[in-house]
């Protein structure tokens, strides 16, 4: 009768132990994009600071006749993102830029701005999964493509560039 009261106290013990240690485990954190937050702000920050270093008058520079101007290369890469967004959220979008020169500088910066805003706050409310961080790979890539291009416009025009971050 010992021997089945110890091993009824020694159950007991061990069920109010797994119990207690399984009501006090935190609960499963969802996967998120937290490990992407300095690459996102240090490609806006770039970005912006590529087309802030352009003075307003040479946003109509182009290297040769048959590639968009900086300016177009700024719109270009602000109405991207704004693609993006809305693809990673799932809603249909048409590819329709328009006139790709229609802003200024400043309204370039403020839309560019706004729109890597939109996609760090698209990604932050976002569950990881392998075709949400494809599409942000994607946006990246393509950003960088066309900053590197405008990089290329400073240099054509005899201008240093921002240093890289």
């Amino acid at each position: 009768m010992k021997k089945l009261s110890y091993a009824l106290v020694v159950f007991a013990i061990t069920a109010i132990t797994i119990t207690s240690v399984a009501m006090t485990e935190k609960p499963e954190e969802r996967a998120s994009y937290e490990y992407l937050e300095q690459n996102l702000n240090n490609a806006k920050t770039y970005t912006l600071e590529v087309l802030e270093g352009m003075p307003a008058e040479d946003y109509a520079f182009k290297p040769v006749d048959d590639v968009r101007s900086f300016g177009e290369q700024a719109f270009h890469i602000a109405y991207s993102l704004e693609w993006f967004n809305a693809q990673l959220k799932g809603e249909p979008v048409a590819w329709e830029p328009g006139d790709e020169g229609r802003m200024s500088k400043e309204e370039l910066v403020a839309y560019t701005t706004e729109q890597f805003d939109i996609f760090i706050e698209t990604i932050h409310a976002a569950e990881e999964s392998g075709p949400f961080t494809s599409g942000i790979l994607g946006a990246l890539r393509h950003n960088s493509h066309h900053r590197g291009q405008m990089v290329a416009y400073y240099r054509a025009n005899g201008m240093a560039p921002p240093a890289y971050k």
